[in-house]
């Protein structure tokens, strides 16, 4: 039987400035844009957590908006590691518009971490440690939404 370990979250982080390119008819970051941005940092935090590539993303939830973002704003995408499943990790990701800081967007991501040559679920062995007070919350939200925890 393979032996856990503790897993650490490195918070990762990603900073970009928003293109022409990045929005929609109404000229703020299109949301598929904005998707694109938070699973990639979730993503990356997973595979430091994990220690592996071989990772998939199982699921975006509860994505909000909460303020629009413009051509030229820069934004920063945060992760915090909130669930370490069998299987699959929970990330909570948050998008700020740079230099306030305001928070423009919050969601969810699900990654699973797979047999490469199969693509089916395995076992990752990693333990989250505990957690702050405000990612505690955002977790216990998460397991909600999931009904896993």
């Amino acid at each position: 039987m393979a032996e856990f370990r503790l897993g650490c979250d490195a918070h990762i982080s990603a900073v970009h400035m928003v293109l022409g390119k990045d929005l929609n008819p109404h000229d703020t970051l299109f949301a598929g844009q904005a998707a694109s941005y938070m699973i990639e940092c979730g993503f990356l935090a997973v595979q430091n957590f994990l220690q592996t590539p071989h990772i998939v993303c199982a699921g975006l939830e509860r994505l909000s908006f909460l303020q629009p973002v413009h051509k030229n704003d820069s934004i920063r995408i945060t992760s915090t590691i909130i669930y370490a499943g069998t299987a699959s990790v929970g990330v909570y990701i948050c998008m700020t518009i740079l230099p306030v800081k305001e928070k423009a967007a919050e969601c969810f991501v699900t990654f699973a971490h797979i047999d490469e040559a199969s693509g089916t679920p395995l076992p990752h062995y990693v333990k989250l440690a505990p957690l702050e007070m405000s990612a505690l919350k955002r977790q216990q939200l998460y397991c909600r939404l999931k009904e896993c925890c």
